[in-house]
């Protein structure tokens, strides 16, 4: 009973992460399409090359917490031979790294107005948050799945 259980929350976690791996494409190729624009402005302004630097950063880092998880939750379901320390210790690396991935994300993207009349920025910025909120729904997942690791043993 208590393997259906976590079973039923890796399913879940792989569910979401899928749907995180969406919208993070959609959210990188919305903001790539202002890149060049960005580069030019970048070899003259040290800002402008900042703020590049960090958009790339911010959605790299959150479409790895994503596939991490994916790829996590479909190793802890699919071998069933892991051992209990493995297991506990996945639950812990991924809760974390969604959280801090959750973090590096809106310390940068909080607070950032919309662009007027660049409809492709601003949906990749509505995404980037959409991506932000399920790295916190995985970051909870993982947490409640290595609690119940721990009291169903």
């Amino acid at each position: 009973m208590s393997s259906i259980v976590i079973t039923i929350f890796h399913a879940a976690q792989m569910a979401v992460s899928a749907y995180g791996l969406y919208v993070s494409y959609i959210s990188i190729t919305n903001l790539q399409q202002h890149e060049e624009k960005s580069e030019k402005a970048a070899e003259y302004l040290e800002t402008a090359a900042y703020q590049l630097h960090k958009t790339r950063t911010t959605q790299a880092s959150g479409a790895a917490a994503i596939l991490a998880s994916f790829v996590t939750a479909l190793t802890l379901t699919t071998n069933p031979s892991l051992s209990s320390l493995t297991c506990s210790l996945s639950n812990i690396a991924m809760a974390g790294g969604a959280l801090a991935a959750r973090i590096h994300i809106g310390n940068f993207w909080q607070g950032k107005s919309r662009v007027p009349f660049v409809g492709g920025y601003n949906e990749g910025m509505r995404r980037t948050e959409t991506m932000r909120q399920l790295l916190g729904l995985l970051a909870i997942s993982w947490a409640v799945t290595g609690v119940l690791r721990l009291a169903l043993k």
